[in-house]
Parts: C-alpha cells; structure tokens; sequence
C-alpha cells in the first residue's frame, strides 16, 4: 500500500526524535508503523471542544482565571484591553479559535485522552515485546543526558519544544526511552493541577527532559559556537563559520557547515544586523575622512545609535554564558539562544534598517539641505517607531542648519564653509554689492521652508548685512536687532516661521529708515527726477543756452573744466542754486565715452553721480537707463 503524505511526514517526525532505525529491525518498523498509525488517528479526528464559540464569553473566562491566580484585578483588565486590540486590527476575522488556543495553552493540563492513549494503544505491547530494548541506561541510541554548556545540542532555543512535561503525551516518554506504565487519566484531571511534577515519577521526568535536551538533529554546530560566531557578526566582524561575502554583499554561513533549516534561516536573520553594521560603519568613516558639516552631523546621531547598539550587544555577549538560576526541564542552559537573541534585537534591527535607509536617501542627494529634505520625509511616516526615530535624527543633523540660519538671519553673517546652505555668496562688483552679492540656491532648500519663508530669510540676511557693512550701523544689529526676536526654538517650523515673519518687518523698518534719514534716499530720487529728466525746466533751459554758446566756439577739444565752468553757470542761472549742497554735487557733465582725446561739446552728457550706500541700491547699470532716457 502506498504511503501517504501525512504517512511520510509523520515517519519523518518520529524519526527525527528516535533516530534513525537500522535497516532489518522489523521489530522497531513495525512499533514506529503503530505510533505513525496513532498519530494519524488523531491528526485526521475532528474533534471539536465542549465550549461556546463565543469571543466575549472566552475573554471572560480568561479575566477570571488570570484574576483568580493572584495577579488581581488590572491583569484582568489588561487582558481585556490586550483582545480589544486583537480585535481593532482585523475586525473581520474569527478570533474565538485563537482565544480559546491562548485559554487552553495558559494551563498546564493534557486531554485525559491525549495522557492515556498512547498507553493503551502502544505501551502495552511495547513493554510485553520492547521493554528493555529503550531503556536509558543501555541503550545505546539514547544515552542519558550529560550536564555543563558542551553538551547543549543546537536545537536548545531557550523553550521547550512541548512546553511543560506535563504537557508531553505520556507514551510519548516511552518512546523515548521510559518503561513506566501509562499513568491513569484521572492524574491529569484539573483538580491537579496544583503541582503537576508531582503526579510524574522521577524516571519519566528523567526521560522527558532527555526528550527535550538531547534529541537528534542534522546541526555540525553547536548553538553556543554559533552565538560566539554571532557576537562577531553583530559587529560587523567575520566568525569563524559565517564569513560576509562581497558577492551577495551580505554574511552567509559557510556551505561545509551543515546546519537544519530551521538554524540557518534564524542564523541568517541575524547575519542581518553585521550587514547593517558595516554599511553603517563605512559611511560614518567616509564622513569623518571627507565630510561636510551637514553630514557630520547625521553621523553624530548615527554614532549615539550605533553606541546603543553596542551596549546591547555588550550585554548579550555578557549573557552568553550565565546559566539561569531556575532550569526547566527542556530550558535551555545557555543564558543566550537564538531565539532569544533574535527577539533581543528585533527593535535595534528596525532602528539599523531605518539608518541605512536614511543613509542611502542621503548619498542620493546633493547634501546640505537636502540631508533634511531626506530625514523630513521619514518623519512623515505614520509608524510612531520610524517617526520618533527620525524626529532624534533630524534634530542632530539640523543642528548646523540652524547654526546658520540664525547666523545669517541674526547678524547678516553667512558662516558656511562647505556651500550646504541655501543661501550662497558669491563675487561681484561693488556697485553690485546690493543686488549680486547673495544668492538662493533653490536645490539646497530644505522641504520644511516654503517658499515665501525662503525669500524672507533671504531678504532678513541680506539686508542686515547691508545695515552692518555699507551702512555703518552694526551697534543696532547687535543691540536691537532680530537677535532680540529670538524666543522660542528656530528648530520647530511654526517657532521658525514666527520668527521669521516678526524679524522680517522690523528689518525692512529699520532699512528704509536708515535709507530716507541717514542717506536722504528720497531727496536723491527726486533731485534725478528734476535735473536728469530735466523736470526742473528752469535748470535745462540755462544748461542748454550756456552749451549752445560753446557750441559756437571754434572746434577744440573740450577739458575737464570747461564742463565744470558750464554746469556752474546753468546753476547759478536757475533755482537749482537753493538745492541742497549734497545734491548739486551728484551732478555732473561728463563725456559719454571715455578716453577719447579729441572730444567735443557733442558727446557731453549729464549724469547723476550716487555715492555709498546708495550707489548699491541705485547701481550704475540702472543709471545708464537714464541716459538712454
């Protein structure tokens, strides 16, 4: 008859736990055929439990045996809290199963069935015909268990593969090696379940923590040697049996090691954390080598991390070898497992994983704002775990940003030796120190400043500046200017954009009025309207009587005093002689092209000659619109 599926795996199973049988002992073949058989009987039963498919009434039943065990009354209403939120995540799907699962697992009791069955249905004819085949003090199969750290299998995970011995099917211990006789149901009633170690013998508990602690597997190594290959790993460090391999650019166990799936994949997971590590590792030595200020930053935050991490890995590695104090039968004696390291580490996993993300977003970019723009968008990711994480990031690397910003928008100072700022300085000429001087670089702008907020920092920066250096008014930047606006934290974009918009006013206030006051602006303006447009009629009528009398003269060369001699005689000829003193002097007659020898009346022009600090605000290239004019 050919085997089933179910027939194969169950085979498979029981010979994973019993060894490997020899090739002519029909004997065993046929008790492991009767176990399979039993097995199957059950695997194939559909048996349902005696109770009401009801959530309500489960979660109940469980309030009341966590309240009754002594833990009173708030851990029965964190179970309740705890299934309320069960329920909110998928609140389509039957939870009834897995809540009556929990209910029934929360005890250490059998199925009065599950305890006698295999007795009655196998043990009787294994000890009539195979009683001291398995006994664990000759088989050879099943030698008994050895204490001390060395003689740990690797399938200890630091948890019982059947949870409580209790909880193990008593022929099952048979199987592997006892020669009690099966225990009556009735021992496993509920009633006593005060003390359940007490209804096994000592040679049953003796097999059962054999089941546990030393059952075959196809593992070379041991899991204490993995997890000292592991500690290496976690540090970015090659073990002896994992090795990082360039090609898959990830650690991989070595392919002579023969490991089960099971080890390999949970080794594999933690591999992961080494990969992490050096990709981390290399970027922060890259930066401190070769890094500008924004960058440095990131990687500062990235070291506080990557120190955290460390310590954990400190501690794991400290654990390693203390033994619990309180072993139970199938517990690990290792103070670390795999398993526990893989729950250990799930949280510094996902922090590892967020800072390589970070890090690959970043050397994407062009850097100085755009590190920001990158974190920014970390920080509007709904997960509260990435978006307190990067909100610790982002406030590490915009620690220069910010260093700048209130430089520049404080002072007029641009302190930004490595061009990351938006807002850059460039060379121009000096009667473009107004309308050159500075410049926005749109691709450095962070996405946390709009683009209204980056002209008024521009515009608060620049005009400082001006104040401090061509208007000789720095004692007011000092004392009372934006620096006095400076509450809250620049850090926080509502706290920014205040600021910015209050200093922005008060900056424009006080340069117009340095502008009109200080350097008569507006008496400026007005005089280029009245005598260069010749808006004062008087004046041109006089300039032009005085230049046609030169005209008439015998063609010579025109000099430098006989402009002066003309313009003075127009002067003092029209009303232009009451304006004020500053202002007659901006005119002049000048020749339109310079350095021509021979030049006559004809390429005389009137000009209008600003000084500093208005010569920046009225530069030269708007004054030769003038003359076209």
């Amino acid at each position: 008859m050919e085997s089933s599926e179910l027939d194969k795996t169950l085979h498979k199973y029981i010979d994973a736990f019993l060894g490997v049988p020899a090739a002519n002992d029909y004997d065993e073949s046929e008790r492991r055929d009767g176990l399979a058989h039993f097995f199957r009987d059950i695997a194939s039963s559909n048996i349902s439990p005696m109770a009401l498919r009801d959530e309500s009434a489960i979660i109940g039943e469980m309030q009341k045996r966590v309240a009754g065990s002594g833990r009173g009354t708030r851990s029965a209403l964190q179970v309740s809290r705890l299934c309320g939120l069960l329920q909110q995540q998928n609140p389509g799907f039957n939870w009834w199963p897995v809540l009556y699962l929990l209910l029934e697992c929360s005890t250490s009791a059998v199925l009065p069935t599950l305890a006698a069955a295999p007795s009655s249905y196998i043990s009787s004819h294994h000890n009539r015909t195979h009683g001291s085949r398995y006994d664990s003090r000759t088989s050879p199969m099943l030698p008994p268990p050895q204490p001390g750290l060395h003689s740990q299998q690797r399938h200890d995970l630091g948890i019982s593969r059947f949870g409580t011995p209790s909880a193990i099917p008593h022929g099952m211990s048979e199987f592997a090696g006892g020669n009690t006789s099966a225990l009556p149901a009735q021992a496993y009633s509920r009633g006593d379940l005060g003390n359940p170690a007490s209804n096994a013998p000592p040679q049953e508990e003796q097999s059962n923590a054999y089941l546990h602690r030393n059952l075959p597997t196809y593992d070379d190594v041991s899991e204490a040697a993995l997890l000292q290959d592991l500690i290496y790993v976690l540090q970015g460090i090659d073990g002896t049996y994992v090795h990082w391999n360039s090609m898959t650019s990830s650690y991989t166990v070595n392919p002579e090691v023969k490991l089960s799936r099971p080890t390999r994949a949970m080794v594999t997971l933690l591999s992961e954390l080494g990969g992490l590590t050096r990709d981390i590792q290399s970027y922060i030595s890259e930066v401190e080598q070769d890094g500008r200020l924004f960058e440095q930053s990131f990687c500062t935050e990235l070291k506080v991390e990557m120190s955290t991490y460390y310590k954990l890995v400190s501690e794991i590695e400290g654990r390693l070898f203390k033994v619990p104090r309180t072993l139970r039968p199938g517990e690990s004696q290792l103070g670390v497992t795999l398993r526990r390291m893989y729950c250990w580490t799930t949280e510094a996993r996902q922090k590892l994983r967020l800072m390589a993300t970070a890090i690959a977003k970043v050397q994407e970019g062009s850097g100085g704002g755009t590190v920001l723009s990158t974190i920014s968008t970390l920080v509007d990711d709904g997960d509260p775990f990435i978006q307190s994480f990067a909100k610790r990031l982002l406030k590490t690397a915009s620690a220069p940003f910010n260093h700048i910003l209130v430089s520049w928008v404080t002072d007029g100072e641009l302190v930004d030796p490595y061009k990351e700022f938006f807002i850059r300085e460039r060379e121009s000429r000096r009667d473009m120190f107004w309308s050159e001087k500075y410049t926005v670089a749109s691709d450095m702008i962070p996405v946390h400043i709009n683009g209204d907020m980056t002209r008024k920092i521009f515009q608060i920066g620049r005009s400082l500046n001006f104040l401090r250096v061509a208007c000789d008014d720095a004692q007011w930047v000092a004392e009372g200017g934006p620096r006095t606006q400076l509450t809250g934290d620049i850090s926080d974009t509502s706290d920014l954009e205040a600021f910015v918009y209050r200093s922005s006013s008060m900056v424009n206030e006080r340069l117009m009025s340095v502008l009109r006051d200080k350097f008569d602006l507006m008496g400026h303006i007005e005089a280029i309207r009245r005598y260069l447009l010749f808006e004062q009629g008087d004046f041109a009528l006089a300039l032009m009587e005085v230049l046609e009398n030169q005209m008439d003269r015998s063609g010579r060369s025109v000099m430098a005093h006989d402009l002066s001699a003309v313009l003075s005689s127009a002067t003092r000829s029209s009303n232009a002689q009451h304006e004020n003193p500053d202002r007659l002097s901006a005119i002049v007659l000048t020749f339109q092209e310079e350095g021509s020898k021979n030049r006559g009346w004809n390429e005389v022009t009137l000009t209008y000659n600003l000084t500093a600090p208005l010569s920046y605000v009225i530069p030269r290239s708007t004054m030769r619109q003038y003359f076209e004019v």
